[in-house]
Parts: C-alpha cells; structure tokens; sequence
C-alpha cells in the first residue's frame, strides 16, 4: 500500500499546474469573451425594446 501511494505522489508532484502551463489564462480569456457577449446581447436587446415602446 505504501508503495502505491509513493508512486502517486511522485506522479502528481512531477504534473505541471494549470497556471504553468497557459491553460489558465486561455479559461480566464473563453469566460471573459462569454461575458462580453452576454453584456452586449443584453444591451441590444434593451435598445430593442426601447424602440418597440415607443
């Protein structure tokens, strides 16, 4: 049993992070972008409807 959890140990020790990689900074980028737009979306559809009031 020792010897199992040694070995995942060293494994996940030697596995770079999310953060070293880029992968982060490319999750960060993909939920910004999403973000954006939905704001704009949101925002057209507000002008829309502001005109359809009128």
């Amino acid at each position: 049993m020792k010897f199992i959890i040694n070995q995942v140990q060293q494994h996940s020790s030697s596995m770079p992070d999310a953060s070293g990689t880029g992968k982060f900074y490319v999750v960060i980028g993909v939920i910004a972008i999403l973000f954006i737009g939905i704001a704009a979306y949101l925002v057209s559809l507000d002008f829309k409807i502001k005109k359809l009031e009128k």
